[in-house]
């Protein structure tokens, strides 16, 4: 066991004449399911500004064993509601990635104010590995109103991906990102999506 902290990455998009239902069932039914669970420490919601699918969950972990716990397994797969059974299974681009924090590594960071843009941004690269977290970390820092970017490993018989999540205090615009961290050490991204906070009228 390393001690890091874990992440739970989930974005989807249901089909236009399902999306009101598919927020009633996510604010009411399986957010606040999640968010109850054992070693799940916090939970967002953000829609999708630039890139796909719209709409993506965060949820922050103990660690990822937190998705091997009996209680995880109770609500999930083919234990999952009824309402969960009709509505996951009309979704496209359903994307669902278990991660380990590697930077700051066994902190739950806490941005100073409200994050108001996310970027998350997903590689794969081939340098060695810690040399690329370096080098990305490096290139965020200097990012104008960061509140705080976070580094993940998601391992798979694929391979190793990292994802970056970067907060933001100010309302972004993905042409500086782009030119900042689109290619890290001539890695170039995967995923590229901006959001802003999810919010119900």
């Amino acid at each position: 066991m390393t001690g890091n902290k874990g992440l739970l990455l989930v974005s989807m998009e249901p089909p236009a004449n399902l999306e009101e239902e598919f927020n009633d069932w996510y604010d009411t039914e399986h957010f606040p399911q999640r968010r109850a669970l054992p070693g799940f420490e916090s939970a967002a919601r953000w829609v999708c500004l630039v890139g796909w699918p719209r709409w993506l969950a965060l949820y922050d972990l103990a660690s990822t064993a937190a998705l091997e716990t009996d209680a995880y397994r109770a609500v999930s797969a083919g234990n999952s509601t009824p309402w969960s059974k009709r509505i996951l299974p009309r979704t496209m681009g359903r994307q669902r990635v278990v991660a380990e924090q590697v930077h700051p590594g066994g902190v739950l960071a806490r941005p100073s104010g409200e994050a108001v843009s996310l970027l998350a941004a997903c590689y794969r690269p081939a340098l060695h590995q810690p040399a690329f977290l370096s080098a990305l970390e490096e290139t965020c820092r200097p990012l104008p109103h960061l509140l705080q970017a976070r580094l993940f490993q998601q391992t798979e018989a694929t391979g190793t991906s990292i994802w970056l999540l970067a907060e933001f205090a100010a309302p972004q615009t993905i042409e500086p990102l782009r030119s900042a961290l689109a290619s890290v050490t001539g890695t170039g991204a995967m995923m590229f999506n901006l959001y802003a906070p999810y919010f119900r009228g």
